[in-house]
């Protein structure tokens, strides 16, 4: 690539207040040839060393009168991911912010199919309406662990946390981990090599939320093999979680907290026709600036 000026943004995500949720780094390239240096990109990720890099390409063949798509690619530190919630989100949020203000919905063209984000007002009772982001997402199942998988290995990897049960997603391989309590999701203090060790891609730690917390359930997630070892808030496993606590609490509708150190609100709607989860997040943008490339 040419020595140019690549326009990028830091924006937290899943959080109205900076220094919260997710932090994503989105570069908007000029150019679709750029999206294909793949390398480039991932230097650029772990440059950023964020727990994702968007990189977002417009696509200039749509006709009139439809909706924006762009071309969505994500990077974690060392490798490219199949689906990210939180980059899309923030990537969501700087088009609306910079480049799309009269839209209302923009879509992505990604390895898990064509994405959705669109402006959503939520008024709750004697409040103003807040302006939210809802992603359109593949919805993800599980299955059931049994103790000749990783089973035995769970007490140790979570310090002797009190185990419910252990199910496995069927899309990615993720490992869900409920425990008794939410105290008990706060309190872990996993070990990162035990971690490694599990046939999973991540490790996802969740417990129900105590009655009157405004949510219904809260939940973790540790994934040292892709260079993160705990994500702040991670859209990408609710796709597998709204189904999960749905079911257990026969619910189409749910309140999620991701109880890492910086902390994150997710509002979740299962769409069991079409297999799609809807997740809705508010996002700040906390720096923006060029890329010299």
């Amino acid at each position: 690539m040419g020595k140019k000026a690549i326009r990028y943004a830091v924006v937290d995500a899943f959080t109205a207040e900076q220094f919260k949720g997710n932090p994503a780094a989105v570069c908007l390239l000029e150019e679709e040839g750029a999206a294909a240096d793949e390398q480039w990109m991932q230097s650029v990720a772990a440059e950023f060393n964020l727990s994702d890099t968007a990189f977002l390409v417009r696509d200039s063949s749509r006709p009139d009168g439809a909706a924006p798509r762009f071309h969505l690619r994500w990077f974690t530190p060392v490798t490219e991911v199949d689906l990210c919630g939180h980059a899309t989100l923030a990537s969501a949020h700087f088009l609306f912010t910079n480049l799309l203000a009269e839209h209302g919905m923009v879509e992505f063209m990604t390895r898990s199919g064509i994405l959705t984000a669109k402006k959503v007002t939520t008024t709750a009772e004697g409040e103003q309406g807040k302006l939210f982001i809802e992603l359109d997402f593949p919805m993800d199942s599980f299955v059931g662990c049994s103790t000749a998988d990783d089973m035995p290995l769970i007490p140790k990897t979570l310090n002797g946390a009190s185990v419910i049960s252990v199910h496995k997603t069927t899309a990615v391989g993720d490992l869900i981990v409920e425990l008794s309590s939410e105290k008990e999701v706060f309190d872990t203090v996993p070990s990162m090599d035990e971690i490694k060790n599990l046939d999973s891609r991540g490790l996802i730690v969740t417990g129900p939320a105590p009655a009157g917390s405004g949510y219904d359930f809260f939940t973790r997630f540790f994934c040292p093999k892709f260079g993160i070892d705990e994500d702040p808030v991670t859209g990408s496993i609710h796709c597998v979680l709204a189904p999960y606590w749905g079911r257990k609490l026969g619910k189409q509708k749910l309140a999620s907290y991701q109880a890492s150190p910086r902390g994150g609100i997710l509002y979740l709607e299962l769409d069991d026709a079409n297999g799609r989860v809807k997740i809705k997040g508010e996002a700040y943008t906390v720096m923006d600036g060029t890329l010299l490339a």
